[in-house]
């Protein structure tokens, strides 16, 4: 079958990801702040909130200034062409993942890599438990893993051309990451100084390796002066600062340890390291004596670049390195490459054959009754049955209930069903809500 190699690689990657998303992907049911996004990109395609005034639950955060907005714009557009059904999130977890993949696949290609090492970057990429999951959760890392690769591909792209238009083109794609998840995302500003350092480009003078930074930075500020001098978004972003930025440094610890992340980080690296050494052994992608690739050391900065600094932090999360896990994928396939001369690629008919086969094996398993049955079901189930008479209600939970916060997030995302702590003179036909064995219940006080 005649079909590009680029095509191939992004679909063979995608077979492996459709068969480990498969408790995740395109089954009922999100992690708690995936329900959370979902609910709140849904309200915003309802005409419920505004671009910059989103709008979760009329308790809690009825002016959602938590993340930055613009995941919740793109998803919106979504809910707006196919309404309130419960797959919006994993057709638009796929849309990211493949705009994420091509995006290696590019940075692959213009940093010098074999087209065998580039497959494998996707592969290896894929197989990073964490990285599933994440896509399968609606989190907002999918959203800014592909800003960060495409920022990186492009500059990568420039440097190699020392051309400054396309360095300044991946500074906007820094401020689309900004504006996704806020200041996790400036860590590819750091891409043109790991390139030059690494020795990817022969004798680069100082001056150089400043003024490209300088051009990214570029990039970077000009959106957000545009925003910042205009009122809402000047207002929403200053919000997002000072509760999230500000106060999550200061007065928030989801961890008892700054190495957390670092340590989260190596323990998802194991499999496809792992598979890296398996490959390296038993089916070198060169020939010839091997050496430790500039790209493959520069690939390895940018990703501890990304993650580095969240020890800033003692809000952390495993999720939060999964923008990084693309350049460690790189690294990796880098290091298969060294600087020898490449040897033979498969066959695109076996290349055709296991894609195939891996797609044929993600649909089966997911007619597996087990796998629609997971993530809350039976929460789920007892939301979709209330929802029937009490979608849009404000309904009275108690106290210790308010602060149940995935029962919050099911709530709102599946039944559109809103809490507020019951007062100490609840009206005689007030509503309630009860949760017992893993079910609602609403019953009249």
């Amino acid at each position: 079958m005649n079909i590009k190699p680029r095509v191939q690689r992004i679909a063979l990657a995608g077979g492996l990801f459709f068969i480990l998303s498969t408790a995740h992907l395109f089954t009922p049911g999100q992690f708690m702040d995936g329900a959370t996004y979902g609910a709140v990109s849904r309200n915003l395609a309802q005409g419920l909130g505004s671009a910059w005034n989103l709008w979760y639950t009329p308790e809690l955060y009825p002016q959602f200034v938590e993340h930055p907005p613009l995941h919740f714009w793109l998803q919106s557009s979504l809910f707006h062409l196919w309404g309130d059904q419960w797959w919006v999130e994993d057709i638009y977890a796929i849309l990211v993942w493949v705009l994420t993949a091509l995006g290696i696949d590019r940075l692959g290609r213009w940093s010098g890599l074999s087209q065998r090492a580039i497959q494998w970057s996707l592969l290896l990429w894929t197989a990073i438990p964490i990285v599933t999951w994440t896509y399968g959760n609606n989190l907002l890392e999918t959203t800014l893993s592909a800003c960060m690769v495409w920022a990186s591909a492009t500059m990568v792209y420039g440097l190699r051309r020392n051309q400054w238009g396309y360095l300044f083109l991946g500074g906007l794609w820094i401020a689309g990451g900004a504006l996704t998840k806020g200041p996790v995302a400036l860590f590819p500003l750091a891409v043109p100084f790991w390139w030059h350092v690494a020795g990817n480009t022969l004798h680069a003078p100082i001056r150089r390796v400043v003024l490209d930074g300088l051009a990214a930075l570029a990039g970077l500020m000009l959106p957000w002066l545009i925003l910042w001098n205009l009122s809402e978004p000047h207002a929403y972003l200053s919000a997002y600062w000072s509760k999230q930025v500000v106060h999550s440094i200061e007065a928030i610890q989801t961890v008892s340890s700054r190495w957390y992340i670092l340590g989260s980080f190596a323990m998802q690296m194991l499999i496809p390291a792992i598979i890296a050494l398996g490959v390296r052994r038993f089916r070198p992608l060169s020939e010839g004596p091997w050496r430790l690739s500039p790209r493959s050391i520069a690939f390895a900065f940018i990703a501890l670049s990304a993650v580095l600094p969240m020890m800033i932090s003692l809000k952390q999360r495993d999720f939060y390195a999964v923008p990084a896990y693309p350049f460690a994928a790189l690294a990796l396939a880098s290091f298969l490459d060294g600087h020898r001369k490449t040897g033979k690629t498969l066959h695109p008919r076996i290349l055709w054959q296991w894609t195939l086969s891996l797609w044929a094996l993600g649909f089966a398993l997911r007619t597996l009754p087990e796998v629609h049955m997971s993530k809350d079901f039976t929460l789920r189930q007892s939301i979709h049955q209330a929802a029937k008479t009490y979608r849009g209600q404000t309904l009275y939970v108690s106290k210790e209930l308010f602060t149940d916060w995935n029962l919050h997030a099911q709530c709102a995302r599946v039944g559109q069903m809103y809490l507020k702590v019951e007062p100490s003179d609840l009206p005689r036909d007030a509503t309630r809500l009860i949760y017992k064995d893993g079910r609602v219940f609403v019953l009249k006080n």
